[in-house]
C-alpha cells in the first residue's frame, strides 16, 4: 500500500521516471527487466537511447534476427545491425535474448524454394545457427529458438507453416537440436502467444512441450508473449501455467508484454487507468508465481503497433513521458524486491 502511494505521487508529474527506474528495482530483485521489438534504427533518437540504457536491464531485436533479416541471401549475413544492438548492450550492461531464429513466416525466398529438399533446408538451417550463435556467444544468452509455433486461438496442432511442410511434424526437436549444437551453453526458449486467454491451447502447448522434455529435447523454458487486449488473463491463469512448467523442471519469461485498450472498451477517460491495472496484475502475478524474466513489446507509444485502432499499447507516450503502466510496473516489481532482495 505505501509503495503504490508513493509510485501515484509520480503519475501526478511531481517527479521523472529516471528518479524511480525499473531497472534499478528489478536489479535488486534479481529480475531481467526487458524491452523487445528493439529496432537498431531507434537508437539514433537520443531519448530511445537514454530511455531504454536507464529503465531496461535485458533487450531483444524486433526483426533483426529472424531469417529474411539476417541471412537475406545463401551465406551472405547481415550482422550489422545486430552488432549494432548487442554494443549497445555491452556499453550499458544489459543483456540479450536471441529472438528469434525461426517462425512461420519471415523466411527469405532462397530458403523457401518450393524445390528446396528437406536436406537443403536442414543444412542451410544448421548453417544459420551456427554462424549466429557463434558470432554471439556470450553476448545473447538466451534464445526464442521458435515463435508462434500453434494456431491463433488453438486447439488445431502445429501450425502447417513452411517448416512442418519441409521437416516434418516433429520439425521442433530438429531445430532445438540444432540450436543446442550450435551453443551448447545456451538457454533456448519455445516462444508462444495467448496461452493465458485460451485454456485448450494452454493445454495444447503444454502437451507439446511436455514431449518435448520427455523426449530429451534440449529445450530449458517456456516464452509467454502476454499480449493483452482489452482485458488481462483470468486471475491465476498464469500462475497455473507457470508452475506447470516449473513441474517439468523449465523457466518461464514473459516475453512481449503489452496492452491495448482505448477510452471506447475501457469507459470515457478510463484506457490509462484500465491499461495500468493489467499490467500490474499481470508483472505481479508473474513475479509472485515465480518469472524472474519479463520483457514488454517496446516501451514507448512513438513505436508502438497496435491491432486496436486508437490503442497505444505502451508504458512510456510518443513523447517518453511515462504513463500510469509504467508507475504499476514499477509499483510491483518494488513489492517484489521487498519481499525477496537480491542483486543480479
Amino acid at each position: 500500500m505505501v509503495l503504490a502511494l508513493f509510485a501515484s505521487l509520480f503519475t501526478s508529474g511531481s517527479a521523472k521516471a529516471s528518479v524511480l527506474t525499473l531497472r534499478g528495482v528489478a536489479d535488486k530483485a534479481g529480475v531481467l527487466v526487458g524491452s523487445g521489438a528493439i529496432n537498431p534504427a531507434y537508437l539514433d533518437d537520443p531519448r530511445f537511447a537514454a530511455t531504454l540504457a536507464t529503465q531496461f536491464n535485458s533487450l531483444s531485436p524486433e526483426n533483426e534476427l529472424k531469417f529474411s533479416f539476417s541471412e537475406p541471401q545463401q551465406g551472405v549475413f547481415n550482422f550489422a545491425p545486430l552488432d549494432r544492438l548487442v554494443d549497445f548492450a555491452e556499453d550499458h550492461d544489459i543483456a540479450v535474448k536471441g529472438h528469434g531464429l525461426i517462425s512461420g513466416g519471415v523466411n527469405p525466398a532462397w530458403l523457401t524454394e518450393p524445390t528446396n529438399s528437406p536436406q537443403f533446408v536442414r543444412a542451410a538451417t544448421f548453417n544459420h545457427f551456427n554462424t549466429l550463435m557463434d558470432r554471439y556467444h556470450g553476448k545473447m544468452d538466451r534464445w526464442d529458438v521458435a515463435t508462434e509455433v500453434l494456431s491463433i486461438f488453438g486447439g488445431t496442432g502445429l501450425e502447417h507453416n513452411f517448416w512442418y511442410n519441409k521437416l516434418g511434424p516433429d520439425y521442433l526437436a530438429e531445430v532445438f537440436q540444432m540450436a543446442h549444437n550450435a551453443d551448447p551453453s545456451a538457454k533456448l526458449y519455445l516462444n508462444e502467444s495467448l496461452v493465458e486467454y485460451y485454456p485448450a491451447k494452454a493445454q495444447e502447448l503444454y502437451d507439446l512441450v511436455a514431449d518435448l522434455v520427455a523426449r530429451g529435447v534440449p529445450i530449458h523454458g517456456v516464452g509467454l508473449e502476454s499480449h493483452a487486449t482489452i482485458v488481462g488473463p483470468p486471475p491465476g491463469a498464469l500462475t497455473s501455467i507457470i508452475k506447470s512448467y516449473q513441474a517439468l523442471g523449465l523457466e518461464v519469461a514473459v516475453t512481449e508484454l503489452d496492452v491495448h485498450v482505448t477510452d471506447e472498451t475501457a469507459g470515457p477517460g478510463q484506457s490509462n487507468k484500465v491499461q495500468a491495472k493489467i499490467y500490474g496484475d499481470i508483472v505481479s502475478e508473474a513475479l509472485a508465481a515465480g518469472v524472474s524474466d519479463i520483457s514488454f513489446w517496446g516501451f514507448t507509444d512513438a513505436h508502438a503497433f497496435t491491432w486496436l485502432p486508437g490503442a497505444k499499447p505502451l508504458m512510456f507516450d510518443e513523447h517518453y513521458f511515462p504513463k500510469p503502466a509504467y508507475f504499476a510496473t514499477w509499483t510491483a516489481l518494488a513489492i517484489h524486491a521487498f519481499a525477496t532482495p537480491q542483486t543480479l
